[in-house]
């Protein structure tokens, strides 16, 4: 059987089409010789909390079939059952998860959460955010999204270089940081490749709407975050690598 799924993997790859035939929620026998840590065990919310919480949220965050969900549906930014984060703190890692997205739908995964005081009043605690979206269908002002709004951008800072991202299907995305080298990753792709010393990243931070969030270009170490932005999501395999 792993012979067929290995040939079987090979194959879709060869023909351009993106696979994950690996069991959900699960470490191969390589990755935990190498140090990953499942974040997600498909069955508990073990090592998840609400951000600026003790505790996880009592609704809209469930587990249902091997899915993290966030059933969520205000259409507004952490104003449902709200955004939860990892209890433990990361600074340069390889984090892997899966997601999918309905129409019209908008998330995010963020990283370097620090959750300053005092809480915001509203909306999420900032960070960089790996973007989810509806690409194609989800109108921001009035008017379709900018390139660096639009999913595995580092949203509002530095727009990732790939075609728009199909809703209603499972994606595997990537990040990785080290030291202050960051690479995004949508479907064994790496779309964006950024160093946070180099212009164009000063410069993202310098237009985006964290330009007054003092030291946001140097952040050095978070929980990551996942987001209610008031849409549905799903998420499974989450792991991660530190270094």
């Amino acid at each position: 059987m792993f012979r067929l799924q290995t040939l079987l993997t090979i194959f879709m790859v060869f023909r351009g089409i993106y696979v994950n035939a690996q069991v959900p929620n699960t470490l191969t026998a390589s990755e935990k010789k190498s140090g990953w840590i499942l974040l997600f065990d498909g069955k508990t919310t073990h090592g998840w909390r609400g951000a600026y919480s003790s505790e996880f949220p009592k609704q809209g965050w469930t587990v249902i079939n091997g899915e993290l969900r966030g059933e969520l549906t205000n259409g507004g930014e952490s104003g449902d059952a709200g955004d939860i984060v990892t209890i433990e703190k990361y600074s340069d890692f390889e984090l892997v998860f899966d997601w999918k997205l309905g129409k019209g739908g908008n998330s995010g995964v963020k990283y370097f959460i620090e959750e300053r005081q005092p809480k915001p009043e509203k909306g999420s605690q900032v960070g960089y955010e790996y973007q989810l979206i509806d690409d194609a269908d989800y109108i921001y002002n009035g008017k379709p999204l900018p390139q660096d709004l639009k999913t595995a951008s580092i949203y509002d800072v530095v727009a990732a270089k790939k075609p728009n991202a199909k809703i209603g299907v499972w994606h595997t995305s990537k990040i990785v940081v080290k030291k202050n080298h960051i690479e995004h990753w949508l479907d064994g792709t790496k779309v964006l490749d950024v160093d946070r010393n180099s212009e164009v990243f000063k410069r993202g931070v310098i237009d985006s709407k964290f330009k007054d969030y003092q030291g946001f270009a140097t952040i050095p170490k978070g929980h990551i975050l996942l987001q209610d932005h008031g849409h549905s999501v799903s998420f499974r395999n989450i792991k991660i690598l530190t270094y």
